[in-house]
C-alpha cells in the first residue's frame, strides 16, 4: 500500500481522514495499519489535528462525504466523540472510533470515569514535546519562511515547486525532526545565509519533469487557474530542474531524486543521513 500525499492527487482517489483532538499518531498508525493490508496505490490519507469543536467535526464530514472518505478517529471527549458518530451517520459517512470502545470497556472494569483529556498518552513523554517543537517549527519555516532563523533546523530541504517540500518537512516533524523549506525559484538566486549552513544539513529534491507538470496541472486546477503560464510547460520545468541542480551542486550538498519514492522513503534517506553525520 501506498499512500498519496495531501499535495499531490490522482483519479479515483480513495480518501481516508485521521481525525484526533490530539496529535492523531495513534488513529494514523491504525490506518496505515490497516491499509497496509490492501495492494491499493491511489490512497490519500488526510490529516485532520488538534480538532476541538463540534463545528470542525461537521465541516470534517461534510467534506469526506464530497470526497467519499471513511474517518478513523480518536476523540477522548464525549461531546466531540458523539457529534462524529451521529453526524457521521446521518450524513452516510463511514467513521471509526479508536479509543470510544475501549474507554468505554476499561471505565465498566474499574468501575471508574475516564479523565477524558487529548494527549495524556504523552503527558510526560520527552519525544512527543520534541515532536510538537519540530512540527511547530516545520510551520514556521515552510516556504521560504523566517529564513534568519533556519540555522536552527535539523534540515533543509531545497526544491523547486511541487517537488514535496512541505510534506516531506511535516513528515521529518513528526519523527522529531526540525525542517525547514526553502523553493528555488529558476534564475533567482538563493539567500546568501543558506551557503552558511553544514551541507549535511541541507537536502535537494528533484523530479521527473513529467510529474512536476501533471502535480502543478492539478494544482491549477483546483484553483481554477488556466493552464498557459511557464509554470506548467515541460520545456519550462526542465530548465528550472536544472537550475535547480546547479544550486545544488554550488552547495556541494546531497540530492535525492522524488519521482518514484513515497514521502516515508525520501525521509528515512534523510533521517539516515542525519543520524550518521
Amino acid at each position: 500500500m501506498k499512500t498519496i500525499n495531501d499535495s499531490e492527487s490522482a483519479n479515483n482517489d480513495f480518501y481516508v481522514f485521521v481525525v484526533s483532538d490530539s496529535t492523531g499518531e495513534t488513529a494514523e498508525k491504525v490506518a496505515r495499519a490497516a491499509l497496509s493490508q490492501f495492494d491499493v496505490s491511489n490512497v490519500r490519507l488526510k490529516r485532520f489535528l488538534l480538532v476541538d469543536s463540534a463545528q470542525k467535526i461537521r465541516e470534517i464530514i461534510t467534506e469526506a462525504s464530497k470526497k467519499k472518505a471513511i474517518i478513523i478517529f480518536t476523540l477522548v471527549e464525549d461531546g466531540l466523540r458523539n457529534t462524529m458518530l451521529l453526524e457521521s451517520n446521518s450524513s452516510s459517512v463511514i467513521s471509526i472510533d479508536i479509543i470510544g470502545p475501549v474507554l468505554n470497556s476499561i471505565s465498566t472494569v474499574l468501575n471508574k470515569s475516564p479523565e477524558r483529556k487529548p494527549g495524556l498518552i504523552h503527558r510526560v513523554n520527552d519525544e512527543y514535546f520534541r515532536r510538537v517543537d519540530a512540527l511547530e517549527f516545520a510551520v514556521k519555516h515552510d516556504d521560504g519562511q523566517r529564513i534568519d532563523e533556519i540555522v536552527d533546523a535539523d534540515a533543509l530541504v531545497l526544491g523547486i515547486s511541487r517537488t514535496s517540500k512541505t510534506p516531506l518537512c511535516l513528515f521529518l516533524a513528526q519523527r522529531g525532526f526540525k525542517a525547514a523549506n526553502i523553493p528555488i525559484i529558476d534564475h533567482q538566486e538563493i539567500n546568501e545565509l543558506i551557503y552558511s549552513i553544514p551541507k549535511e544539513k541541507i537536502f535537494g529534491l528533484i523530479s521527473s519533469p513529467e510529474r512536476i507538470m501533471s502535480l502543478r496541472k492539478e494544482r491549477l486546477k483546483r484553483m481554477g487557474i488556466p493552464f498557459s503560464s511557464d509554470y506548467v510547460i515541460k520545456d519550462s520545468i526542465e530548465e528550472e530542474i536544472e537550475y535547480s541542480k546547479s544550486i545544488f551542486t554550488k552547495l556541494s550538498i546531497h540530492f535525492i531524486d522524488v519521482t518514484d519514492k513515497s514521502i516515508e522513503e525520501v525521509a528515512a534517506d534523510i533521517i539516515s543521513s542525519i543520524n550518521n553525520k
